[in-house]
């Protein structure tokens, strides 16, 4: 993996320009998204032709289940989402934790069986009155020991079947009710009372990977989201979070993002970031990343050491996922959700 950067692929099939790129620049991972999938089959040729041109590159997907769901043609892999849970915990906490155990289950072991390494969950995001339902939804609440509770469930799982979770948006997107993937949301919220957010996070500081939050804190850095603010990275994700792994950005072609590819670099540059996120599909604008982007020794260590967290197991034969999956599918029919 000579590129610290994961990028997207535009369709169901590598173009000869990707290929080529991923051949040449071996990038940390690629990430794939509903545009990608659209059967089992052709998502096995697929991951078969990227491991052919970089076996080092790792496979990531956001397949959080509820409202983002790239697998929606595959009925196994629709579950409801979080906040859903949530609500059901607060009704019947054994239950919830049941179906959250279930669902993560069957989730891990078919993204693990299809070829992925990692799942960017747990959604450590605390919602206040006025999140923004995107976040909402795919949130736990906002009751701290909730949170961690039933995360500690998705996290859990993930491990059983080898996949390297990704906490986010540290250090928390709850505070806004924009989505950065159309504005550039802010918040007034003073640090004091973000001290909940961070904790949220504090709690899985342990995991390896975390994916920043494309928002401007006012009160703690009034000019920059924090992906690119050396006060947040500094003084709240790396000393009081305490998160030591790898950081990684949100998407870069988000529209929170107002700055060019050289601006990019040259901020995360100055930063303790790691690893960039750009879904653009511009191969001229990752091999400029590839090309100006430093590796951090963070970075080069993870890769000494990356085996920990990459090796893939096989899959016991005994495990009959079908009947999970009726477990759950019951489980909700009988209760009238």
């Amino acid at each position: 993996m000579k590129s610290p950067i994961i990028i997207s692929i535009i369709s169901y099939n590598l173009l000869k320009a990707e290929r080529d790129y991923i051949k040449e620049f071996q990038p940390f991972g690629i990430i794939l998204f509903s545009k990608n999938i659209k059967s089992l089959l052709q998502l096995k040729k697929l991951v078969s032709s990227i491991k052919l041109q970089s076996p080092s590159t790792l496979l990531f997907i956001d397949q959080e289940s509820g409202i983002v769901d790239r697998f929606k043609f595959f009925k196994d892999m629709n579950f409801l989402d979080n906040y859903e849970y949530y609500k059901i915990y607060l009704k019947n906490k054994k239950l919830a934790k049941v179906l959250i155990f279930l669902k993560s289950y069957i989730t891990s072991y078919y993204l693990r069986e299809w070829g992925f390494h990692s799942n960017t969950v747990p959604v450590l995001d605390v919602p206040m009155h006025k999140t923004a339902k995107f976040i909402r939804q795919r949130t736990f609440g906002s009751d701290l020991k909730i949170i961690k509770k039933l995360n500690n469930i998705i996290v859990l799982n993930n491990f059983q079947f080898n996949l390297i979770p990704v906490i986010k948006h540290i250090p928390g997107h709850g505070v806004t009710s924009k989505d950065s993937h159309k504005v550039i949301p802010s918040t007034n919220i003073t640090k004091t009372h973000l001290k909940k957010h961070f904790q949220s996070f504090k709690n899985f500081n342990y995991l390896p990977l975390a994916m920043t939050s494309h928002i401007i804190y006012k009160k703690i850095d009034p000019k920059f989201i924090a992906t690119f603010s050396k006060k947040i990275i500094t003084q709240i994700i790396r000393k009081e979070i305490n998160f030591q792994g790898l950081l990684m950005t949100d998407d870069l072609s988000m529209k929170a993002v107002k700055y060019s590819k050289e601006v990019i670099c040259k901020l995360s540059n100055n930063l303790d970031i790691d690893i960039l996120l750009d879904c653009s599909n511009d191969l001229d604008r990752h091999t400029y990343f590839f090309k100006n982007f430093r590796l951090t020794d963070r970075y080069n260590s993870f890769m000494v050491n990356k085996k920990k967290w990459t090796e893939q197991k096989k899959i016991p034969k005994n495990i009959k996922i079908k009947k999970y999956r009726d477990i759950y599918d019951n489980i909700l029919k009988n209760y009238g959700i």
